[in-house]
């Protein structure tokens, strides 16, 4: 075995070993203490090594190769970085009943999380996938009610149906290439007689991770009643491992898609524009969360669709889907991080937590000066009219400005149903922490991370000052609807 990168290898490794300390019950406590320690390697190698970085293990399944990009330094380092916050918001949160098991749950999951990030080869990619996908089962079921068995029931059921769709369509392709290497699948893809097949394939299985409409139904179901901890990293990080499948399989950059393209850009407006209208009805706060996830992954469904439909913008899109996906799973992680925090008996510190709590969701609005506007206007300037020339180009920049009133709306909504859930009490330190992490992450770190370059050079404050009407109008809109809404309920 060679390790070019250990580094790689220990981010995988710890998780992993991580289980002895469930061998013993006098041991778990400890384990819950090490919860924030088990992504730091992960979060290290994202930040440290370059996009070069590579791993080879070739007594590994089929021979392993494990490594960084571009793209996959952005994953790594969300991924990493939001599973380490809400390591640390567990600490606090967790209670003594059934602490060992979440805990096993909690670093399988979080070590198929990392792996498939970093896995370079179909072998390893899948084996990471499948599992998360299981062992985050455990973390749904976590609390053992009636309601969160059936979460589990329906979320297995989904995801056996999604892993047998991508193993089959991975086999396709790799036969199809004649290799065992993630990289070589795009141009065999592209080149297949049978290419319908295997991307339908792929498509389905990665789409119900990443929440595609009619594929999403486990969503509204799992987030509500899996632990706050573990509702933030499968909404901020796991279901964007769906968008990293398509991204590293479907035939990006080889040929040009349009009938694809539209196919995508109508399920992405109907995952984005339907998720608000769903979820705007719901009373949970973490159900309203669920939703928005989904409208939001509609937004990304988007951007895959206007890739397919011309390669010579899948790169610059890739670039601003890595930017997409970090600021969303900073800011969504740090709202559901949110849902558990009590309010303070002072009313000055509540309206203050209320502005801390509001922010990201502003940000994910496209408030002006936020990761939401710089990854807005990295979208507008790429989706433009005139870039594209496939059927449903023109509806673009309409279909974007919708789902930006759509998303406000359920910043709107999550508010309101958030403000009647809430409690007054004290806030264990660790919860806090965590929670504080992860806000600072989305509104200020979000900032200093690595990513393609997608936003906006030297100049962003002149472009953000320029831009600043059209990042504004959505979110005045969705206020004003949802000022009408709420007068028409209180004159009832």
């Amino acid at each position: 075995m060679f390790a070019s990168n250990p580094l790689l290898l220990l981010a995988i490794i710890l998780p992993l070993a991580s289980l002895l300390l469930a061998l013993r019950p006098a041991w778990q406590q400890a384990y819950r203490y090490c919860l924030p320690l088990l992504p730091l390697p992960a979060l290290l190698a994202g930040l440290t090594l370059g996009p070069d970085a590579s791993l080879e293990l070739p007594g590994l399944l089929l021979g392993g190769r494990w490594g960084l990009d571009e793209l996959r330094q952005v994953f790594l380092v969300l991924t990493a970085t939001l599973w380490l916050v809400a390591g640390v918001f567990a600490v606090g949160y967790l209670k003594v009943h059934y602490l060992r098991r979440f805990c096993v749950f909690w670093a399988l999951t979080l070590a198929g999380n990392l792996g498939l990030v970093m896995a370079q080869d179909i072998a390893s990619f899948y084996s990471f996938f499948a599992l998360m996908t299981f062992a985050g089962y455990g973390l749904v079921v976590h609390e053992g009610t009636g309601e969160a068995n059936h979460a589990g029931r329906v979320y297995l059921a989904m995801a056996v149906v999604g892993e047998m769709a991508i193993l089959s369509g991975l086999l396709m392709a790799a036969q199809q290439a004649g290799s065992g290497l993630l990289a070589d699948l795009p141009a065999a893809v592209a080149e297949a007689d049978r290419r319908w097949l295997i991307m339908f394939l792929l498509l389905a299985g990665f789409g119900v991770k990443a929440g595609l409409p009619l594929l999403h139904f486990w969503l509204p179901l799992a987030h509500p009643v899996a632990p706050t901890p573990a509702s933030a990293v499968l909404s901020g990080a796991m279901i964007k491992a769906g968008l990293l499948g398509w991204l590293v399989t479907l035939p990006f950059g080889e040929v040009s898609l349009p009938d694809w393209g539209n196919a995508l850009v109508i399920l992405g407006a109907v995952g984005s524009l339907g998720g608000a209208v769903l979820g705007v009805r719901q009373r949970r706060p973490k159900t309203v969360l669920a939703y928005s996830s989904i409208s939001q992954m509609g937004l990304m469904t988007l951007m895959v669709g206007a890739a397919l439909a011309n390669t010579e913008y899948a790169g610059p899109l890739f670039a601003v889907m890595a930017l997409y996906v970090l600021h969303h799973g900073l800011a969504k992680g740090s709202l559901f991080l949110s849902t558990a925090m009590a309010l303070p008996a002072g009313r000055g510190g509540q309206w203050l937590l209320w502005l801390l709590i509001a922010l990201p969701g502003l940000s994910l609005a496209g408030l002006p000066f936020t990761s939401g506007a710089a990854s807005k206007l990295a979208m507008k300037e790429l989706l433009k009219p005139g870039n594209f020339e496939f059927a449903m180009a023109p509806y673009l920049p309409m279909l974007m400005s919708a789902g930006a009133v759509a998303t406000m709306l359920l910043v709107w909504r999550f508010l309101w149903v958030q403000r009647a859930a809430a409690s007054v009490g004290s806030i264990p330190a660790f919860m806090c922490l965590g929670w504080g992490l992860a806000t600072a992450g989305s509104l200020v770190l979000f900032w200093w991370l690595p990513w393609p370059g997608a936003v906006p050079d030297k100049a962003w404050l002149a472009t953000m000052v320029h831009e600043a009407w059209s990042l504004f109008w959505p979110i005045l809109a969705a206020t004003v609807i949802a000022a009408l809404a709420w007068r028409s309920v209180k004159q009832r």
